[in-house]
């Protein structure tokens, strides 16, 4: 499977004798989005993460935007799998139809459970809807934390199974054909608060932070089950061809701000802490590339895609004109896109295949390709 974006959700900070504290649990409300962008490659960039310690000043204003996104919050009863995880407190938009259901507790904020369409993590061409719920909650974050908190570890495992017959991608049914497959996920977190202080972003925002190093580790296994062979693997071949297993530790630099109750600033790293990429507070000023830079960089300019209601349509952060069309080129669907990833409502459409277009404001036809809808 593919790496979820990265969750991290906080509580309020107050300011003792100039140090920050987190006190208790202030999710984001449902309905509210926070607007983040990407910096895929950071090499060419001085930053300056800081050391550890009181009192520090962070200035990550030159990271460059090179693509939007947003994080929506929720009422769970309100989306997929939602009504699977009762005592969720909140549905956190993750990645392509995919939710994390959070519990809120006095003490800390906990994970239990993952769910949506998992079609695209698979490479299933139609939605494959399932809830990964957590032998292991986890725990993202404990109350109070300032500098001198202990370092958080936590063990997570989420699992779930469902009716596979007739959902398998022909190009692996050949090889595996299971009755039901069964998708695991254990996480190993370790989260240390080694500094804090003030931090600029590249909108010219100051911000309060915690500087918290940060060390996930994913390991996605599926399993199918016959009733020949019970639960086992998949033959290597499709195993290659899906990705998985995969074991993928991945090193953090977060700067969680106090006037977001969220991370303002995400920074990957190697191992030995050189930046690799970031993750950070962005708008619409300060982006992008268009649509033909995202397709000559191998990239998917919609998704989900198979869909079965809502896409969301990369642009960039420019202005476009999204335009979807029957194999008789009658035009269906019209909408002006103003945002990088905007959600676009498809439930109009039956099951068949579409073409989608992208006109820019010049009129010119930036990007034409296929569009599946599957109900």
């Amino acid at each position: 499977m593919k790496k979820l974006i990265p969750l991290f959700v906080l509580g309020t900070v107050a300011s003792t004798n100039a140090q920050v504290v987190i006190d208790q649990a202030d999710f984001p409300v449902a309905g509210e989005t926070i607007t983040f962008g990407d910096d895929a490659d950071v090499s060419n960039l001085t930053l300056d993460l800081g050391s550890t310690g009181g009192g520090q000043t962070f200035d990550l204003s030159n990271l460059e935007t090179d693509e939007l996104f947003d994080v929506g919050f929720y009422a769970p009863g309100s989306v997929t799998g939602g009504s699977d995880f009762p005592t969720a407190d909140l549905a956190v938009d993750q990645v392509g139809g995919i939710f994390a259901f959070a519990e809120v507790g006095a003490g800390s904020v906990d994970i239990i459970g993952l769910g949506g369409d998992f079609a695209g993590q698979l490479g299933s061409p139609i939605p494959i809807v399932v809830s990964l719920e957590a032998e292991n909650p986890w725990t993202l974050f404990e109350f109070p934390s300032s500098l001198s908190s202990p370092v958080l570890e936590d063990t997570a495992l989420f699992d779930g199974k469902f009716f596979s017959d007739g959902l398998v991608p022909a190009q692996f049914s050949a090889f595996w054909d299971p009755d039901s497959v069964q998708v695991k996920r254990a996480v190993y977190y370790t989260a240390e608060v080694v500094g804090d202080g003030t931090l600029t972003d590249p909108l010219g925002g100051t911000h309060n932070v915690l500087k918290m190093e940060v060390v996930e580790t994913n390991i996605d296994t599926l399993w199918g089950w016959t009733a020949s062979n019970g639960w086992e693997r998949p033959p290597s071949f499709v195993e290659g061809l899906i990705g998985v297993p995969s074991n993928e530790t991945v090193y953090r630099t977060r700067f969680i701000s106090k006037e977001l109750g969220y991370y303002v600033v995400d920074v990957t790293t190697e191992a030995n802490g050189t930046p690799i990429s970031a993750t950070f507070k962005s708008d619409q000023s300060e982006c992008c590339t268009g649509v033909e830079e995202i397709v000559a960089a191998g990239q998917n300019v919609l998704y989900p895609n198979p869909t079965n209601d809502v896409v969301r349509v990369r642009t960039g952060g420019e202005i476009y004109e999204f335009n979807v069309y029957d194999m008789t080129g009658k035009l269906l669907v019209s909408e002006l896109l103003t945002m990088d990833q905007q959600a676009v409502n498809l439930e109009g459409l039956s099951t068949g295949l579409y073409i989608f277009q992208m006109v820019d404001e010049a009129g010119k036809v930036a990007h034409t390709s296929r569009l599946s809808v599957v109900k």
